[in-house]
């Protein structure tokens, strides 16, 4: 790993907390209940006003003084369950932690076993603290959480038997013998139904009829995961939730790139098919087309320099995806990197010479910016607006963590995402603002 770097920076991200913002439409019938204080409530509400404001299915436990003292946050917890319980009828609810809980030491998982005795159903703790998790690893937490509820044998059926004619049978009955137990294809993480729905068809056309999701939308319905099961990762923030399932289920966990961009897409499907054994060359037809559906955008982006200073895990898949659009992307900065299951992604950058810090320090980064000079800067929210009065044009690294840019379908939306600040910064340069000294 000699071309990754580490600076041991600050996170400059957002809280995990708003993973809720996708989380709760995915699995249906759920509540994501967040304990924190005041400042996280404010957070949600600023980071998710449109969402809070149309009455969505998460919400908050404010944190006050009196629960500094109290030997247990049960009660409390139980009166606010009961009040989410009364209005929304949740199969499941998800208890999100953050800092403040963390800091105050508060059990909120022996609360959360009481209060699914108490109340018949699961009521789930789910470590979202910003303390040590950057804002994509909410979903980590979540799917976590649901493990438990993931079946380890498919329901009882009739024994599947296969019948081998013997040549010398003499009349005797023919030799009945149990089939070899199938092998099913899970892939995790907690994308939109559309995206689904195109990577399942993908591998049907290629020979792969059945493919399972978790989580699935319904928490009675979780797809089958043992040793016979091959799981794939849909997302590059998934570690604890993979680790799991290599420990505990003894699932293989197919290592290859993300299927974010044409080639990323093209790879992912190319590793699922080798390893079930399907004919792979109809693969590349569909990468070419889908490369040639984005030439307009390619045009665009040839030749610039990007710079990612690290938010939401996605950067080293984005970072590859824009070396194929012989992109020079000057750093790829992640806030961190689990290698085991980044493998295929890191080798890739190696090869294109990308140069990759985990935990990047701001400061150092500020000043590779005066020195790269990059025609885009991928950051945070909270860093944008400065850079941009700095004179860089930046993009929104939350914007790749809530639009759909997995699969060659949605590969131009993904593209977009890079061209339209650069198209933005060129419509103000036409328009006069340059002379204006709004731009430098």
């Amino acid at each position: 790993m000699e071309r990754v770097e580490r600076e041991n920076g600050c996170f400059h991200t957002f809280c995990p907390i708003a993973s809720v913002a996708w989380l709760h439409r995915k699995i249906k019938d759920s509540f994501f209940l967040i304990v924190g204080t005041h400042t996280c409530a404010h957070f949600i509400q600023t980071a998710l006003d449109v969402m809070v404001y149309a009455h969505s299915r998460f919400g908050f436990a404010v944190l006050e003084e009196s629960d500094l003292v109290s030997a247990s946050p049960t009660e409390e917890l139980g009166k606010v369950v009961q009040q989410v319980v009364d209005e929304w009828h949740p199969k499941v609810i998800f208890v999100l932690s953050t800092c403040s809980v963390d800091i105050l030491k508060m059990d909120l998982e022996v609360s959360c076993k009481d209060l699914s005795t108490r109340f018949g159903f699961p009521v789930l703790p789910a470590s979202t603290s910003g303390i040590d998790r950057s804002f994509t690893q909410g979903e980590d937490a979540v799917l976590h959480a649901l493990l438990p509820f993931v079946p380890k044998e498919a329901p009882a059926v009739e024994p599947v038997e296969e019948k081998k004619p013997r040549w010398f049978s003499f009349g005797k009955e023919s030799e009945k013998e149990k089939a070899e137990p199938a092998r099913n294809l899970v892939l995790i993480g907690a994308v939109t139904d559309s995206t689904i729905q195109q990577l399942q068809w993908e591998l049907k056309q290629l020979g792969l009829p059945k493919v399972d999701v978790f989580p699935d939308g319904d928490i009675r319905k979780m797809p089958v995961i043992n040793e016979q099961t091959v799981v794939v990762p849909l997302q590059p923030y998934l570690n604890d939730t993979l680790a799991t399932i290599r420990r505990e289920r003894r699932a293989k966990v197919l290592s290859t790139v993300f299927p974010i961009g044409p080639d990323g897409t093209a790879r992912f499907l190319e590793a699922i098919c080798l390893e079930f054994g399907l004919d792979t060359s109809r693969i590349k037809e569909k990468e070419a087309q889908a490369w040639r559906d984005l030439e307009p955008q390619l045009q665009i982006l040839r030749g610039k320099k990007i710079m990612f200073l690290g938010d939401n895990l996605l950067e080293l898949p984005l970072a590859r995806f824009l070396t194929s659009c012989d992109v020079q992307v000057v750093e790829a900065g992640t806030p961190y990197i689990h290698s085991k299951d980044l493998q295929q992604e890191l080798e890739l950058l190696k090869e294109r010479d990308v140069r990759i810090v985990e935990s990047p320090d701001f400061t150092k980064q500020l000043q590779r910016m005066q020195e790269y000079k990059p025609d885009l800067v991928v950051a945070g929210l909270g860093i944008c607006n400065p850079l941009e009065a700095m004179g860089f044009t930046t993009a929104w690294s939350i914007e790749f963590t809530f639009a759909q840019i997995h699969g060659f379908v949605n590969a131009i939306d993904l593209i977009k995402l890079f061209t339209k600040p650069l198209l933005k910064r060129q419509a103000l340069m036409e328009h006069g603002w340059a002379e204006a000294g709004w731009l430098e």
